[in-house]
């Protein structure tokens, strides 16, 4: 035939493209050339995994199927995913932690691909610790990768879960087994993350820690220890984020009315710095400039230049639904949802409608490379 495959037409490139489906094949398809790139541009199925921004995947529904919104793009896109049915779901780097509540059974799951990476199971992780039958399983609040399993496989991975009380483990690929992180801290570990080559967390008393995954052992220590009220706080979420090469402490705030539903309305920054070993507590930033923050439950915190994506609003900070007493709820957890305008205080909604569950609630996925 005249020309190549880069100039069949944009209707008939369009065509092919909807014929695809599966997510990963549609991203090989926008990579073969531009034109094709283009052609996919015209409201394909899978179009909302190729902005690379945060999408809120909504709460299970007890199905194959798990549902991804674009704030972009203002949709929702089922995506055939059985390996997260009923299990709850630890997004990082682009991965989904997930663990079946009735057999303990864990795996990493690259959302779109479907890969699985097999992980040691929850009675493994409990044994990690000493911990047998005669300690509850609570639910894993959090997971945290030291770098991409798309990218490489040195990387570490970090889990925060709740056994009674809070505790820390980690795993790296090629181990049989969890291994356990000792912890000295006095107050639950509330917000954790990876940053320059060191994972940090800080608790509900205002303790900042810092540790270090080696060969042979985990290297850990107390960075700061904060006096600041903020932690006599009662309706209080903390998180660590790195913004613009900076680590950054933020405050949660809600109110607790009768009817025992948590709502946000206001948050709080501070700078930590990791090399002087302090918190700015005199220093709190007031604005997050073209920035936007992406936090919630079970979710590694991020934040995007907004100005890159028309959509995301700079000076917002992105949450879904993260309060301790969340399982609890009858009809379940996923409501306190919403947009945080710095500038002005005022809290905006960020989905049209009704997303709860007491397995899996919504979180921020942020779509990835495939493997």
């Amino acid at each position: 035939m005249a020309g190549g495959w880069a100039d069949l037409s944009m209707d008939l490139l369009a065509m092919i493209a909807n014929r695809i489906e599966l997510p990963k094949d549609f991203i090989f398809f926008t990579c073969v050339c531009t034109s094709w790139k283009i052609a996919t541009t015209l409201d394909h199925k899978f179009d909302i995994f190729f902005t690379q921004t945060p999408l809120l995947m909504l709460a299970d529904k007890h199905d194959d199927y798990r549902e991804f919104y674009s704030l972009i793009k203002q949709k929702v896109t089922p995506l055939f995913l059985p390996e997260a049915r009923q299990r709850h779901c630890c997004p990082s780097e682009g991965w989904l932690c997930t663990m079946d509540d009735s057999t303990g059974e864990m795996n990493l799951l690259h959302h779109l691909s479907r890969t699985q990476i097999q992980l040691p199971s929850r009675d493994n992780l409990m044994a990690s610790n000493g911990l047998g039958d005669e300690v509850l399983w609570d639910f894993m609040e959090k997971a945290i990768f030291s770098a991409s399993p798309s990218v490489t496989s040195d990387y570490v991975l970090v889990v925060n879960y709740h056994a009674d009380i809070n505790r820390l483990a980690f795993w790296r690929p090629g181990d049989l087994n969890w291994t356990n992180i000792k912890m000295n801290n006095l107050g639950a570990v509330m917000g954790i993350n990876y940053y320059r080559g060191k994972f940090y967390y800080v608790t509900a008393r205002g303790e900042f820690w810092v540790f270090e995954v080696q060969p042979n052992a985990v290297e850990q220590h107390l960075l700061y220890w904060s006096q600041h009220d903020i932690f006599l706080q009662h309706s209080a979420q903390y998180y660590l984020v790195e913004l613009s090469d900076k680590l950054l402490f933020i405050t949660r705030f809600a109110h607790y009315p009768e009817l025992h539903r948590y709502k946000t309305y206001k948050f709080k920054i501070f700078e930590v710095d990791a090399i002087k070993g302090e918190l700015k507590e005199e220093d709190e930033i007031k604005t997050l400039g073209d920035s936007a923050i992406f936090l919630g439950f079970n979710t590694g915190t991020c934040s995007i230049d907004s100005s890159k994506f028309p959509g995301i609003k700079p000076n917002y900070i992105y949450f879904t639904d993260d309060w301790y007493d969340k399982f609890s709820y009858f009809d379940g957890a996923g409501r306190d949802m919403g947009a945080y305008n710095f500038e002005d205080g005022e809290v905006e909604s960020i989905y049209p409608g009704s997303s709860l569950s007491h397995i899996s609630l919504p979180t921020w996925i942020i779509p990835s490379q495939i493997m």
